[in-house]
């Protein structure tokens, strides 16, 4: 019996491979979005890479290959410079009076119980105005002569102010707007509060944490993430801003609100210098990846 059981071979289990489901319903809907974002996003941004290269001509495409001479412009270029200096200034203006704006709305009425429907409603209320029509009216009222803003500044004694004629103003001026735009970055704050648990801000309460101590605390980090990838999609946005400084300044006084996004249009559509202008866009590309790229190691790090 013994040398029976000893001599009977162990029997080895064939592994079977698990098979791979594809998830052909997921792929269905992403599908149009990714062809969309290929189509509209990589491809004119390797075309604009592509024309850099070239003296570009519409009507002779590609025309005469000038290897890295666009870019040899661009380094000895003062227009390119001051665009460079301005689309940063107003990086630091809109992170300054804008990108903190919608978290305070947020943690404000997430403390408010009383008409908060009505309250997210009239922050939204803003965002329904198409954009060119709130830069004209803007415009409008910053108008030095027969503006609402000087108007109303005069019974206080003050002004009147230049504002968008002014080099010092026009600035700041371009960027107030955006305070009163701030409704849809509000509500996604607002829903990321929501997800914090009441039983921990309870429990603060009770340890006699005061509110400050609670923001640092419990709420502050809990909007971690949802600020990081808000502050990403403010870079994206703050860079490639066009149309404010289009509509209300076309880019003056004196060259002070001109941007690189202003400096790619200009160079394009009436300079026809395609080229220069795929090499400022290329430019462009590398400082948001690079600024995006180090937000998000920081992000990682912390």
């Amino acid at each position: 019996m013994k040398a029976a059981i000893e001599g009977r071979k162990p029997q080895v289990q064939a592994r079977v491979r698990p098979r791979i489901k594809i998830p052909w319903t997921a792929i269905a809907f992403v599908s149009p979005a990714i062809v969309c974002f290929l189509l509209f996003k990589y491809y004119p941004l390797l075309q604009a890479v592509y024309m850099s290269f070239f003296d570009y001509k519409v009507i002779n495409p590609p025309g005469k290959f000038v290897w890295l001479d666009n870019y040899k412009y661009l380094i000895h270029s003062t227009e390119f410079w001051n665009a460079f200096r301005n689309t940063f200034a107003f990086f630091f203006i809109y992170f300054i009076l804008t990108f903190w704006v919608p978290i305070v709305q947020a943690v404000l009425l997430n403390e408010i119980k009383f008409a908060s429907k009505t309250l997210r409603s009239l922050y939204l209320l803003p965002t329904a105005v198409p954009a060119v029509a709130g830069y004209l009216l803007w415009k409008w009222l910053y108008n030095p002569d027969y503006g609402l803003l000087n108007y109303l500044l005069h019974f206080i004694g003050l002004g009147p102010y230049g504002w968008l004629n002014d080099p010092s103003m026009a600035k700041w001026s371009i960027v107030l707007p955006g305070v009163f735009a701030t409704g849809m970055g509000m509500l996604i704050y607002y829903s990321a509060l929501q997800g914090i648990p009441s039983e921990n801000i309870e429990a603060a309460k009770i340890d006699g944490a005061g509110p400050w101590r609670r923001m640092r605390s419990i709420v502050f980090p809990s909007l971690k993430f949802v600020i990081g990838i808000q502050f990403i999609s403010f870079i994206c946005g703050v860079f490639l801003t066009f149309d404010p400084m289009y509509i209300m300044t076309g880019g003056g006084p004196a060259s002070s609100t001109k941007t690189l996004s202003m400096l790619v249009f200009n160079s394009s559509f009436k300079e026809f210098r395609f080229g220069v202008a795929g090499s400022i866009s290329f430019v462009m590309f590398v400082i948001i990846a690079v600024i995006t790229y180090l937000q998000i190691k920081l992000s990682n790090k912390d």
